[in-house]
Order: C-alpha cells, then sequence, then structure tokens
C-alpha cells in the first residue's frame, strides 16, 4: 500500500512580518484612540471643575453684594449713634460701613472685598424702654441674644450701636446696655444713654445685628494651592469680640481676583466710570460710597496639570477689551487649565431695587 504523503507548507518570513505590521498599526491605533479619549475626559473633567468653582464664586460674591449696606429698616448708617468705647482695639467706624475694598494686596496682586451691613431681619422688637437715659429694653423674644452681643437699635429713622451687657438669664425678654464693659470681652459701652426715646414712635424700634465680611485670597500652607477666603467681624459673645474671626475657604484654585468700583460721579443713579479700588483711606472710603455697582473677575485653574500644550491664551481680567488689543493677553506659562469669570452686580440697598 502506497502512502500518500500531504504536502504541508508554513508561512513566510514576509508574510508573518506583514502580519505583525498590521498588528502593530492596529495596536498603535487602538492606543492613540485610547489616549485621546483618555484626554478628553481629562479635559471635559477638569472644565466641568473650574465651571462650577466659577459658578460658585461668582454666585456666593453677587449675593452677598446685593445684600451689602444693607441696614434693616435704617437707609445707611449715618444716622446711627455709636455708644460703643472707641478707645479699644473695636474698629468701630469699620464695621458700620458697607463697602469697602483694597487693590492687590493679596497673593498675586488679588483684591480684598469688604461687605456690611446687618445679618437679615430684626432679632427682636422693642417694647418699652423706661427713658433714653435707662440702661435697660424690653423687648418681645430675647432668646436669640446674648450678653456680650454688638446689636444696633433702631427705628427706621435712626438708632444706636451698643453692646448688650445683661441680663444673664436667657428666660428674660429685656436687653441691659450698661455703660462699662463685660466680663465675655469686646469694647464695652461709653455710655447707656441712648440717643431715641423709641417710646414716640408708634412702631417702636427694632434690635439687629450687623456684620462685616472680608474676600480675599490666601496660599494654603499645606498643598500650596491658592483659596478664596471669607472672614468677618465677631459681634457675637466671646472673648474674640471685636476681631476678625471665622476663617473659611470657600473654593481652592482660585488664582487671582479682581474687582472694580462702578461709581456714580454726579448723582444721577448711574455707572459713570469705573475705578480700581483706592484703599481704606479717606479718599478711598470716599469712593467706595459713591459706588453703585461691583464688578468682579475669578481666575480660575484647573486642579490638575497635563492638559494643554503651555500656550493657553486668556483675558484677565475679564473687562479688558483684549480682542482689539492682543496685547493684554496673558499666555500660560503652564499645562494647567484657566477659565475667567467675571460678572457686575448692582448694590441694591443703594440703587433702590
Amino acid at each position: 500500500m502506497r502512502k500518500l504523503i500531504r504536502r504541508q507548507s508554513g508561512l513566510s518570513l514576509i508574510e508573518i512580518m506583514v502580519a505583525l505590521t498590521l498588528s502593530l498599526i492596529l495596536t498603535l491605533g487602538l492606543v492613540h484612540i485610547f489616549t485621546s479619549n483618555s484626554q478628553s475626559f481629562r479635559l471635559a473633567e477638569a472644565s466641568s471643575r473650574i465651571q462650577e468653582s466659577g459658578r460658585m464664586a461668582l454666585g456666593i460674591l453677587s449675593r452677598e453684594i446685593r445684600n451689602a449696606d444693607y441696614w434693616g429698616c435704617l437707609q445707611d448708617t449715618s444716622d446711627l449713634n455709636n455708644m460703643l468705647n472707641t478707645g479699644s482695639s473695636f474698629n468701630v467706624e469699620a464695621l458700620m460701613r458697607g463697602v469697602d475694598a483694597e487693590n492687590n494686596v493679596g497673593p498675586g496682586g488679588s483684591d480684598m472685598l469688604y461687605l456690611g451691613g446687618v445679618a437679615g431681619g430684626a432679632e427682636a422688637k422693642v417694647t418699652f424702654v423706661p427713658s433714653p437715659g435707662a440702661a435697660t429694653m424690653a423687648v418681645d423674644d430675647s432668646s436669640s441674644l446674648t450678653v456680650g452681643d454688638i446689636l444696633i437699635v433702631t427705628n427706621c429713622k435712626a438708632g444706636d450701636i451698643f453692646q448688650m451687657t445683661g441680663p444673664s438669664s436667657s428666660s428674660s425678654v429685656q436687653v441691659v446696655h450698661n455703660t462699662g464693659t463685660v466680663s465675655s470681652g469686646g469694647p464695652g459701652n461709653a455710655t447707656q444713654t441712648l440717643s431715641l426715646d423709641y417710646n414716640q414712635d408708634p412702631g417702636g424700634g427694632g434690635i439687629f445685628r450687623p456684620r462685616q465680611q472680608r474676600f480675599y485670597l490666601v496660599d494654603n500652607a499645606t498643598d500650596g494651592r491658592r483659596e478664596l477666603i471669607t472672614d468677618g467681624v465677631n459681634v457675637r459673645a466671646g472673648a474674640t469680640s471685636g476681631t476678625i474671626t471665622g476663617a473659611s475657604a470657600l473654593m481652592s484654585n482660585v488664582v487671582n481676583f479682581q474687582l472694580q468700583f462702578g461709581v456714580d460721579t454726579n448723582g444721577n443713579g448711574r455707572v459713570n466710570v469705573w475705578e480700581d479700588p483706592i484703599g481704606l483711606t479717606a479718599a478711598g472710603r470716599q469712593q467706595a460710597d459713591r459706588a453703585i455697582a461691583i464688578r468682579t473677575s475669578f481666575l480660575i485653574r484647573s486642579d490638575r496639570d497635563g492638559l494643554t500644550d503651555g500656550s493657553q491664551s486668556f483675558c484677565f481680567p475679564g473687562w479688558l477689551d483684549c480682542e482689539d488689543d492682543a496685547s493684554l493677553l496673558t499666555t500660560a506659562a503652564d499645562t494647567f487649565l484657566y477659565r475667567v469669570y467675571t460678572t457686575t452686580t448692582s448694590l441694591r440697598n443703594r440703587v433702590g431695587g
């Protein structure tokens, strides 16, 4: 029986090389697609986080600016009498201001914004005052008030700012403002005499809690990231009453913060000129008192780098005319992603709406 021998043949070297080349091209294509999709995802995620931070920063500042210089039913502080001791470290004048700002005082040449007023509605309503010289006011509810609190009492026409010195019982419906200091600290009262007889006004008087907040940037000591911070004058009872306390980081990766005042120079109720803040000087406070709007601009950076080729250009602050003058553009020297967020907010308590 004759055996049939089947001739077998394998792949040639050329065929193997061609197959390997095709496989390599296919693999490189898949790697490129994966890398591109990964980079696109990282870029989209970073852009989304930046947008969230930008919207939060503008939202927080816009809300606070709209509410600034609100003194309850009192139009402004020009008719507010100061009963507090002026010789203490407590800056009464600063607390009684609605708006102030400082230019280029923070990291990266960033600005600082001060906003003042009262914190919401009345804490209590005055029901009876024995006499303007008495140290006691009867109120409808004193449950939210504590000895050592710095308060404002007003009948919507004028008012007084003082420190509550008693009573010690939380069940009492009285507010005491004796001359002198309290054990919990603070400026104390230079006088107990009110400037008004609140019994003569049919509407009586209301007690409000004043406040002043600051917004500025700092570099975090732990990770070096720049943060938007808020703090303010403490007007509640305690040894720190009258000092700057309560620093809180609102968000990180805020590289710069700039602001300008929209100043009404001729009293027509409109912004006539936009100006950088002069500062906490007599001229600066005159400028701030004439401001009826504030525009703010934030430069926000991505949390991670490697998102751009290092040549991203942006226009900051956002009110610069970079379209007509390209020299105003800033070109990033790193590979972080940057976005600029800018808005203009009216001081509604100055423009009547």
